[in-house]
């Protein structure tokens, strides 16, 4: 009989008497053996008794996968014996290998902040740097008004953290400060040279994706107790009514005296029959999440009235009139409807993410491509007038009722002839325009919907929510992913600081520092990214007077610019002290 460990946090209920090293764990599933393939482990059909794990991570996106490959990297956490269940095909991930000229419609933007934490993890070793496009730059500009604001990585100097992240989240502990390269100067993993840090690096969720779980396939070949459900669906979570005892020796679960009480362990009942009880609870499982459900954590929020449509745009990068070609720069204009942004991509491409009303964002699908693209264009350069003729003469169909392209192009012609009677052009304080979008790659259009939540609580006893599943912000900021990456980090830095000083890591006392770091810091993103989208979504006069003056001032304010790029761009104190 192979033996089993019950978790190291088991030591404080038997008066610190055994060892960690000597201490049982929860029944294990038979290790895999370095060298073979062990992403779906073979596991006992028994399904009566649930079998016990340390730890239990409800999805398998991008969040709950970090989290599985941070617990196993880590130095204490790595011993825990972990479960991670996705509805869909993680596997499916590690075959990814699309075609160079080919990306997918979701594509995030990640901070240095999130970059550190990746390289730790391993995952960023993992992904193919021709298809992770450096963010060197922003132009934002009002649609209604003209006025505008850029950022630019290199005005981003010195290490010192953002005065925000101060603010928000005060200076705090990390575990390996000497691997978070959160300077404005970075080593960089794949070519090797030192270089400005960007203000972030787009890459594909899909492709994070597969840097995660080729991790955790080399994390289970080592040894690690990674257990992967996919294609596998929650169908129940409850808490035994029953006192279980965990049997210190064999780890079996017994129902007798003097043994550690596991009844408050929540039981996760799966759709293949089998059911799991865990000592800490995860949920990673998006915005209508199931484990929130079970943990009686109320979310509270709104569904704004408008969809973002994705796409994945060919550009012709030679007609941008800013410097360099505008290689690098995020473009985004804020229209009365919602912001358009291009974000750039590698091989000629961008990604693009358009906030509008449902209803635009329906037609948008619909139209031809060769239209698309020519509205798209007008997102960028037109007047909101122009772009609300266009809306009106798109048909039931999604057929144009009035061919775009001619008048898009009429409409400029217009507006250069009266720009030439002017007296004086001075050329050289004209705003720079985005490149000009050729094509639309096919099947990439999709709309979703637009809404904001938080969560009342982070943690409950056993339970602990990380990304969507605990927040969801308006896109326009591109910081959900960044938010969801830093839960993560944060949780697995408190995870392992409770298996280093011996306390249960499913206790609600050991999870609240991980709730007191993050719960702030996402409430000042949400409510911030919040305002914005209402503040920019009218054309009212005065509104638009007073914030294009707010945006002008904010320019030419360098100091403050570059503290609102530091917050965005995450970047800390990496100073060893402790938060206090």
């Amino acid at each position: 009989m192979a033996t089993h460990w019950l978790s190291r946090s088991t030591r404080t209920r038997f008066g610190g008497l055994l060892r960690p090293s000597l201490i049982p764990c929860l029944p294990a599933t038979t290790r895999a053996q370095p060298g073979r393939s062990a992403f779906i482990r073979p596991l006992s059909s028994d399904s009566g008794v649930p079998e016990q794990y340390d730890v239990v991570i409800v999805g398998g996106g991008i969040a709950g996968s970090a989290l599985a490959c941070a617990l196993a990297s880590g130095k204490a956490s790595s011993t825990q014996k972990i479960a991670i269940i996705e509805a869909f095909g993680l596997s499916d991930h590690i075959r990814w290998s699309p075609r160079p000229d080919q990306y997918s419609n979701r594509v995030s933007s990640l901070t240095p902040k999130s970059v550190a934490f990746l390289k730790r993890i391993g995952v960023w070793a993992e992904l193919d740097s021709s298809r992770v496009a450096p963010l060197e730059g922003m132009q934002v500009w009002d649609g209604v008004s003209g006025a505008r604001i850029t950022f630019d990585a290199a005005n981003v100097h010195g290490t010192q953290a953002s005065f925000l992240h101060q603010v928000f989240s005060g200076p705090r502990a990390t575990i390996d400060n000497a691997s978070t390269n959160q300077g404005t100067e970075s080593q960089d993993t794949i070519t090797g040279e030192k270089e400005v840090l960007p203000l972030a690096w787009m890459a594909e969720n899909l492709h994070v994706q597969y840097g995660l779980q080729k991790q955790m396939v080399a994390h289970q070949e080592n040894g690690i107790r990674l257990d992967v459900f996919e294609r596998t669906k929650v169908q129940g979570i409850t808490t035994n009514p029953t006192t279980a005892t965990a049997d210190i020796m064999t780890g079996s679960t017994q129902k007798s005296s003097g043994h550690a009480d596991i009844s408050d362990w929540p039981v996760i009942e799966l759709d293949n029959g089998k059911k799991l009880q865990t000592r800490l609870l995860v949920g990673a499982d998006g915005v209508n999440s199931p484990v929130r459900s079970f943990a009686k954590i109320e979310s509270l929020g709104w569904d704004y009235s408008q969809f973002g449509l994705v796409a994945t745009l060919q550009i012709d990068p030679f007609t941008s009139t800013a410097p360099g070609y505008g290689k690098g720069i995020a473009w985004q204009r804020f229209l009365p409807t919602g912001p358009i942004a291009m974000l750039p991509l590698n091989n000629g491409l961008a990604s693009l993410v358009w906030s509008t009303t449902p209803k635009i964002a329906q037609d948008l699908k619909k139209l031809p491509p060769r239209d698309f693209c020519a509205l798209v264009n007008a997102g960028f350069n037109a007047c909101p007038a122009e772009l609300e003729y266009l809306y009106n003469n798109i048909g039931p169909d999604g057929q144009p009722l009035v061919d775009f392209q001619q008048e898009i192009e009429w409409r400029a012609s217009v507006q250069e002839m009266e720009a030439s009677k002017t007296v004086v052009r001075d050329n050289s304080n004209m705003d720079a325009k985005p490149p000009k979008v050729v094509g639309v790659q096919e099947n990439t259009r999709a709309p979703f919907p637009l809404r904001m939540r938080n969560s009342n609580s982070y943690v409950e006893d056993r339970v602990v929510l990380v990304g969507d599943a605990a927040h969801t912000v308006h896109p326009l900021a591109g910081q959900g992913l960044n938010q969801g990456l830093a839960d993560v980090e944060c949780l697995a830095r408190t995870i392992e600081q409770s298996l280093q000083s011996g306390s249960d890591i499913g206790n609600i006392h050991s999870l609240t520092p991980y709730s007191s770091e993050r719960f702030l810091p996402n409430l000042a993103m949400l409510g911030t990214v919040d305002k914005l989208s209402k503040l920019y979504n009218t054309d009212f006069g005065p509104v638009v007077w007073a914030r294009s003056l707010g945006l002008t001032a904010v320019d030419n304010m360098g100091p403050i610019k570059r503290e609102i790029m530091k917050f965005a761009m995450g970047l800390e104190d990496s100073s060893p002290s402790v938060r206090s």
